[in-house]
Parts: C-alpha cells; structure tokens; sequence
C-alpha cells in the first residue's frame, strides 16, 4: 500500500515539474514575443520620427528657395544661392512629436563622388593631398581597379589574386562603392591616408562641385584645374564676392594674364562645376529613449526650380 502511495507521490511530483516547464515555456515566449513586439514597435516610431524630420526640412529648403530674403549682403548672398550655408543651418535637433531628432546637413557640392571621378581625377587629388605622386598613382589605379567590372589589374593597381596574396580578407568588388567607408579595404590605402581623403569623398550625388564652397583638395581634383585658375577661384572667394558663374573666372584670369587657352580650360571644367548649392544629404538619427537602437535615414534631396525633391532614400 505504502509503495502505491510512493508510485502516485512521484507520478504526481513529476506532474508538477512537466506542468511546471511547460508553464516557463510559455512564459518565455511570451516574453520573446513581447520583447520583439516593442522592438518591432520602437522601429516603427522612429522610422514615423525619422521621416516627419525629413518632412520638416523639405519644407523649409521649398520655403527658402521660394520666398527671397531682403535687405543685406547676407540676405542678397541667400536670394542667389537660398541653400547657402546649409551645413550650419540644417544641422542639429529638430522636434517631431515633442521628441527630439538629430539632423545632420552637407552640401554634396563640397565633396567628390568617389564613383564618379576617372583615374585622372583621382590621381590629381591624392597628389596634390599627399605630395607623392607615386603613391597617388597606385592609389587611383588601386581603387580603379576595385571599382571596374573586370578583373584585369592595371600596372600599379590590384584585382583579386593580388589581395589573396596578401592575405587582405577583403576582396575587390569590381563595383561602385557603397559608402565611402569601403575605401579602407583598397589595396595600399592606409589608415592615415583614408583618415586624411575621406572627409572629401561622398558615394552619392551627381559629383558636380560647389565652386563657391568646396575645399581646395576637392576643386584641385578637377578635370581642367590648374593651379593658375584654383588661386583665381580663390582669390573671388576671400574678396567676400559671391562667384556668380564660371565665366567670371576666366574673364578675370583673362583680363590678368592674357587668357591664352582658356576657353578650352573652361569648356572641360564647365560640365563638372556648379555656382551653388545644389544637392544636399541629411542624415537623420531617431531614437524613442536613450536605451533605444538608434534609427538612421540618409536622404538626398535636389534642388529642382523652386521645389526641394528626394531622389533617394537610404535606411
């Protein structure tokens, strides 16, 4: 009898745990469930906060291309370039919601689009960087050859055999680079030269360049540029005066220095060169609290007649 009474005591404590696992089982998917569907939630709010910010900054680009400012220098300087200045005037919170959301502008005008520039055009820029024109010239070839469909290496450039060879984990992409940030995995490309050139460069936009903005690395990069006409651009710049269109330049140049060839100067800069600011990126940071997994939205918007339109979109 008192064996039974044993049996039935341990058949049921068993009972209990089974009940028992199967209840924390339970539990714990509950809460795996939930945990997902506050993430999923939290996403969903900051990508609502991200977008009502992007929503706030088009407006004001289409109000400040519309309505022409009047009165000062500052004010006549805005009415023919209504962008101007849009890293220090779009940059910094704005508030969606009563929440606050951190917006950071650049002017893709002062940046050269690593995509977009031909071998030459680099090789210009690491050399006037660096004063190396050895190192220049492997590095434009090396990231050439990264960003070419073939795998044939140039003379001093490097397709995939030469990065397994150096045990490099990665490998060329024989494709456009995806963000700036790639250019780290280029053959030859150390951390002190990407430190130094990357703050120039930009994956997106049309690669035109702002010639009343861009740094002097990015305009000694361009096709045509020659130290003569980079002094005058520089010169119209430091006098405070607005350059009004790339004719002002070689008309200046040409009243100074006899102007020999510089029509044909101006013909090849001219397609690559723009007197204001006409693309601009916005990064966009979301958060819902300080805990939260931040949201990030990269936009880029046009300037098309008097309206502000995004061309693109990244999340």
């Amino acid at each position: 009898m008192r064996t039974r009474h044993g049996v039935a005591l341990l058949a049921a404590l068993w009972l209990v745990v089974a009940i028992a696992a199967v209840a924390l089982q339970f539990s714990l998917e509950a809460r795996e469930r939930r945990t997902v569907g506050l993430l999923v939630s939290e996403r969903g709010m900051q990508r609502g906060l991200a977008l009502g910010a992007l929503a706030l900054v088009q407006a004001r680009l289409d109000q400040a291309r519309r309505v022409a400012p009047p009165g000062t220098t500052v004010h006549r300087l805005r009415a023919s370039d209504p962008w101007l200045a849009i890293d220090s005037l779009y940059t910094g919170t704005v508030m969606v919601d009563s929440l606050p959301v951190e917006v950071v502008a650049q002017d893709l005008g002062e940046k050269l689009n690593i995509n977009s520039l031909a071998e030459n055009d680099i090789r210009s820029f690491f050399n006037y960087l660096l004063k190396d024109y050895a190192k220049a010239t492997q590095l434009s070839q090396t990231i050439m050859d990264w960003r070419d469909a073939d795998s044939i290496p140039r003379p001093e450039g490097a397709e995939k055999d030469a990065y397994l060879k150096a045990g490099m984990l990665a490998l060329p992409a024989n494709a456009p680079f995806r963000e700036v940030d790639d250019l780290r995995n280029v053959m030859g490309m150390t951390p002190e030269i990407y430190a130094q050139a990357s703050p120039y460069f930009t994956t997106r936009g049309t690669g035109t360049v702002n010639m009343n903005t861009a740094p002097v690395p990015v305009l000694r990069a361009l096709p045509g540029m020659t130290d003569q006409t980079l002094n005058m651009i520089l010169q119209l710049r430091s006098q405070g005066r607005r350059i009004e269109n790339i004719q002002q330049v070689f008309t200046a140049l040409g009243g100074k220095n006899g102007g020999a060839g510089l029509l044909a100067t101006q013909g090849v800069l001219a397609p690559r060169v723009t007197v204001s600011t006409q693309t601009v990126q916005f990064v966009i940071t979301a958060r819902t609290g300080p805990q939260s997994q931040p949201t990030k939205l990269t936009a880029i918007i046009n300037r098309v007649g008097t309206t502000a339109v995004i061309t693109n979109l990244v999340w």
